[in-house]
């Protein structure tokens, strides 16, 4: 009963998908982890490289027992990109998702505690030391595909995915069915793609060196949002015939698995449109101080870019220098 009323607090709140898992990390993933760390793929996202609390959920909550799992569908229908315009990643399209899901992931640890007193948790929506595709799949969730992204039945890849760790224990019943379940790794086995390499084949850069496995440095999302230097030349082709200006999605729209996406019924992932799904590129590059960026894009993800760094990437697509 307490599992059934935490699975439905969750729906009511807006997540459309809940696991629950014990906080056992596996090891074949975690040393799959600690293997692309050494060879420097994660770039200068050096937040990325604690690795304790990713093999020992207790460093982050003593006595804690389960890892509920939770996934919010952000799909939406892009149109064709106008002249002009630089194509934005699905995700930042309106309001900050780490707010509107962290909000909610708030409300359901109150909700929680009303059902066990004593219980202690801790959220996390993208922002902490723990592999949340691995915990996401061991809880049913989905199963991690090549692009590395966690695939789902119901809605392909298109999922934000959200985690609280707790010291209430909650036993994953599916899991529990067969004992033998717990020894796998699907995530290194990529099973739900069988021999396609869409992903592969596809990314403009080659980013996706292997199944599994992605050279951040040569990401397009990399490059346009999480490094502030500037973008080498050889990547500057691929960004202007794509049109990306923020993220990239491209590894995702290719993938068979998402002809079963479906658009979302969040009202708080569309309103207000801060971004929408596309930006004007004159706009951008007429922006002269970081306050007149801050009366844009406040609230949105594209704030992660900061000013200079989204000029930077308008000026590709115009195909002007960058300075």
């Amino acid at each position: 009963m307490l599992k059934e009323k935490i699975e439905q607090y969750a729906k009511s709140l807006g997540f459309d998908l809940i696991g629950f898992t014990d906080i056992g990390t596996d090891k074949k993933t975690l040393d799959f982890y600690k293997s692309w760390l050494k060879k420097k793929y994660q770039g200068n996202m050096a937040y990325l490289e604690k690795t304790t609390p990713r093999k020992n959920l207790s460093k982050i909550l003593e006595k804690a027992k389960t890892v509920i799992s939770l996934g919010m569908n952000y799909y939406y229908e892009q149109k064709p990109l106008k002249k002009g315009f630089g194509r934005v990643a699905r995700y930042a399209y309106g309001r900050d998702y780490h707010k509107i899901i962290g909000k909610k992931l708030k409300e359901l640890e109150a909700f929680i505690k009303t059902l066990s007193p004593n219980v202690e948790t801790k959220s996390y929506v993208d922002t902490g030391p723990i592999l949340e595709r691995s915990f996401a799949e061991k809880s049913g969730l989905g199963t991690v595909g090549k692009n590395t992204c966690l695939i789902t039945k119901e809605f392909g890849s298109w999922v934000f995915l959200a985690e609280i760790i707790t010291t209430l224990e909650i036993e994953n019943e599916k899991k529990l069915k067969n004992s033998k379940e717990k020894t796998k790794s699907p995530k290194l086995e990529f099973s739900v793609c069988g021999t396609c390499t869409r992903c592969i084949d596809n990314c403009p850069t080659k980013a996706i060196i292997s199944p599994g496995i992605i050279d951040a440095r040569k990401c397009i999302s990399y490059l346009t949002i999480e490094n502030k230097k500037q973008i080498p030349k050889k990547f500057h082709d691929a960004i202007r015939e794509t049109g990306r200006v923020y993220g990239c999605d491209i590894c995702q729209e290719v993938c068979p698995h998402n002809c079963r996406a479906k658009e979302h019924d969040h009202k708080e992932l569309r309103e207000p449109a801060l971004a929408g799904e596309a930006l004007d590129l004159k706009k951008i590059l007429s922006l002269k101080t970081d306050s007149e960026f801050l009366n844009l894009f406040a609230g949105s993800p594209i704030m992660r870019a900061k000013r200079k760094g989204l000029q930077r990437n308008a000026k590709i697509l115009e195909n002007k220098t960058s300075t």
